[in-house]
């Protein structure tokens, strides 16, 4: 719960709360593991005033259930008649290794680019470089008031800086991401250019010499930048990279194009998490995963085949909001078998604008035909 006041910037974790006029607490249901199964694991936690130590009594469900889960464990009893030193290690690695297990993609590494990404990545230097001056002069002269960053915008920030510095010895990265994300999409390349340790970045298009500073070029290369960038530098195969609606800035050809470059991501074991408001993005992942029913014979012709999804390597999710009780519900949703796509609310939107403007057109003829 800590850590969710940090993302979010807060030092109260029950300002998150919203409060309706029943002054009913806002909560957070989570659950690890398969359904009902032994290793599913069940929480709930109101967020209010002394409700806040999530992580505390989660903590402590996955002990006990670890604990019970090694006390019938032959290997266990085996290795409780061994050395003490040995039987330390064979408990370190095997909570490990259930934590892990129970916890799944959760105990990744995650990494999150924010929606307003693009603004950061024009702006980093003159943040940095007033909260730099703010430290410095805080003890001759008042400082400035700025703005607390957000625990995301902060990690964000952070990241960019240390692209310019080698990776500590603890944090070697696995493997190079193999995708030409970049030249699919952005039609040149990003570069990190270093000065005094602290980096900045620019894009130079195909076929030229010169590099362009970032906020001069299209709002498409500057919102997809961090993506390459973070590919290049920090992501490994296996960690989560979460991106805020990808498709922003982008003609729908682009974003199309962008839905399969993820989906290469996928292949490459990079996790992807994304938020996202676009039918066209949404269309084209359910279009790589009825690609993927295809037997290989049938599919010359489509594009994509090369990175056609499995529809167990796909989820997608809908936010609803809810009148009684108040708030918002997350339903999973399946891809339709028959029209190849994940159901939305899109349809509503679009079938209600029709019907707007026929009432439109049929009122003007009308009119027309009154006055002719």
């Amino acid at each position: 719960v800590a850590e969710m006041g940090r993302c979010f910037g807060l030092e109260d974790i029950g300002a998150l709360g919203r409060q309706s006029a029943s002054r009913r607490r806002a909560n957070i249901r989570l659950c690890v593991g398969q359904g009902d199964t032994a290793s599913s694991i069940r929480y709930e936690v109101a967020l209010g005033e002394g409700q806040t130590d999530f992580v505390g009594h989660l903590s402590e469900t996955l002990v006990e259930q670890l604990l019970h889960e090694l006390r019938v464990d032959p290997d266990w009893r085996l290795a409780a008649h061994d050395d003490p030193d040995d039987l330390e290690i064979f408990l370190e690695m095997e909570l490990e290794r259930r934590f892990r297990r129970l916890l799944g993609a959760a105990s990744c590494r995650a990494y999150y680019l924010p929606a307003d990404r693009t603004g950061v990545m024009h702006s980093h230097q003159v943040v940095v470089g007033t909260l730099v001056q703010n430290a410095t002069t805080a003890g001759l002269r008042p400082s400035t008031n700025v703005p607390m960053l957000s625990g995301v915008l902060a990690d964000f920030l952070s990241d960019l800086i240390g692209m310019s510095r080698p990776a500590p010895r603890q944090r070697r990265r696995k493997a190079s991401i193999d995708v030409p994300f970049e030249q699919n999409l952005l039609q040149g390349s990003v570069r990190l250019s270093t000065a005094a340790d602290y980096p900045s970045f620019s894009y130079q298009p195909a076929d030229w010499e010169d590099d362009l500073p970032l906020m001069r070029t299209s709002s498409m290369v500057s919102e997809l930048a961090p993506v390459v960038l973070y590919l290049r530098y920090v992501v490994d195969p296996g960690d989560v990279l979460i991106i805020e609606e990808p498709e922003a800035h982008l003609h729908p050809a682009m974003q199309t194009a962008l839905a399969k470059e993820l989906a290469r991501l996928v292949k490459s074991g990079v996790r992807i998490v994304l938020t996202t408001h676009s039918e066209w993005l949404l269309e084209q992942i359910g279009n790589l995963v009825s690609l993927s029913a295809l037997p290989e014979e049938q599919q010359t012709g489509i594009s994509g085949t090369d990175v056609a999804l499995s529809p167990d390597e796909v989820g997608a999710w809908l936010f609803k909001p809810r009148k009684r009780p108040q708030g918002s519900v997350v339903e999973e949703v399946a891809l339709n078998a028959e029209t190849g796509t994940f159901p939305t609310d899109y349809d509503a939107v679009s079938m209600a604008l029709y019907n707007e403007s026929a009432d439109i057109f049929n009122r003007l003829q009308a009119r027309r035909e009154g006055s002719a």
